[in-house]
């Protein structure tokens, strides 16, 4: 019986262990085409925004797309990629229970300042402790907005958050983080686009810059 149970062992840590190379083996090639998929998308949601795109890869799941003298209200444009991993069976499960999918951030750098700082994300994601710790940072109140989560320093950015919330309309679930900054990148977009066939590139090039506009509209700037 010994014997037997010790085969019995060996076979079936054999076969899982050949079950796990062909995850990792079909798992990377996934990756690697959604990731060239999700850039293509990605591309085109910038396309309309003007000016001159480079693009870098930062490893086969992950890139980054940079616009130089975009359009009005824009002046330059940096979007991440980011594919959710597929390479071992267990982080994949881990990733699918906390929402992670595929997700592309949008940073913006306008040419007029925003009057407000504000951060709005969603909680038990991927960008939730950047958002905590910078709200920290800054010294602004949180308080829940439905599934979501503001962070800011008064009434009327928080105003002006739940107006830029409004503008995603059917595509709030996919929000991940929305932030506005006085400094550095002035607008940023993190969004989940697991599927790009089901976001129009075009749309996502105008929700950018309605929310762009938006910041900069008055009477908050």
């Amino acid at each position: 019986m010994p014997r037997i149970d010790e085969q019995l062992g060996l076979g079936i840590a054999v076969v899982i262990g050949a079950l796990l190379i062909l995850w990792y083996v079909g798992g990377n090639e996934l990756m690697r085409r959604r990731s060239h998929r999700l850039a293509i998308w990605t591309r085109r949601v910038l396309d309309p925004l003007g000016g001159t795109q480079s693009i870098r890869w930062l490893s086969g799941q992950a890139f980054r797309l940079e616009v130089e003298d975009a359009k009005e209200p824009f002046k330059a444009l940096l979007a991440t990629g980011l594919v959710e991993s597929w390479d071992t069976p267990m982080i994949w499960a881990w990733n699918r229970w906390h929402g992670r999918r595929d997700l592309v951030m949008l940073q913006v750098t306008l040419r007029k300042q925003p009057l407000w700082g504000l951060e709005v994300y969603r909680p038990g994601t991927l960008l939730a402790g950047d958002s905590r710790h910078h709200a920290n940072q800054e010294g602004w109140t949180e308080t829940p907005l439905e599934d979501l989560r503001v962070a800011c320093g008064g009434d009327a950015p928080r105003r002006l958050a739940t107006e830029l919330i409004g503008l995603l309309n059917q595509e709030r679930p996919r929000l991940l983080r929305l932030a506005v900054r006085r400094q550095g990148h002035h607008l940023t977009l993190a969004i989940n686009v697991p599927d790009p066939n089901g976001f129009e590139p075009q749309a996502a090039s105008k929700l950018a810059q309605r929310l762009a506009e938006r910041v900069l509209r008055s009477p908050y700037h």
